[in-house]
């Protein structure tokens, strides 16, 4: 997992074109996905399109935010959106002030929310993340090369 900033991007695409990382990931079995988050601005799409195309043959998925806002709903944005090469998208659903309040808590765990079933919650922020969670989930796949369901 690498996480960069967006002046980053084209130095760090470099590096990786000059490397051949996507080739060489390749012939060692291993499939690389580019995750890109987008924001609600033109320049976002803009750049989601030329790291698409930089990433070579890795997998490339947008991540919309729903909280973030909708791209899609300005006609320029949903039609170079269109365009740009992807493999699969993701969606993150909106989360209630309650819910963004209770996941920046250090001492909360999905992972621990879930095996407890979401025991000591109140019932609506349980049920929201519960909602939360399967709505990502379902957008899981088979990744290209055959492995494990990933997001």
């Amino acid at each position: 997992m690498i996480d960069l900033q967006a002046n980053l991007l084209k130095p760090f695409f470099k590096v990786y074109s000059d490397i051949a990382f996507d080739e060489g990931a390749s012939a060692a079995g291993i499939a690389v996905s580019v995750y890109f988050l987008l924001d609600r601005t033109l320049t976002s799409v803009k750049a989601a399109a030329q790291i698409s195309q930089l990433a070579g043959g890795a997998s490339f998925v947008p991540v919309r935010n729903e909280a973030i806002g909708n791209i899609l709903a300005v006609p320029e944005g949903a039609r170079r959106y269109g365009a740009v090469r992807k493999n699969r998208e993701i969606m993150l659903p909106r989360l209630s002030v309650d819910a963004l309040n209770l996941i920046d808590d250090p001492q909360f765990s999905f992972s621990g929310f879930v095996a407890r079933n979401g025991e000591g919650y109140p019932l609506e922020l349980k049920i929201e993340l519960f909602q939360f969670l399967e709505t990502i989930y379902n957008q899981r796949r088979v990744d290209e090369a055959g492995g494990p369901v990933t997001l």
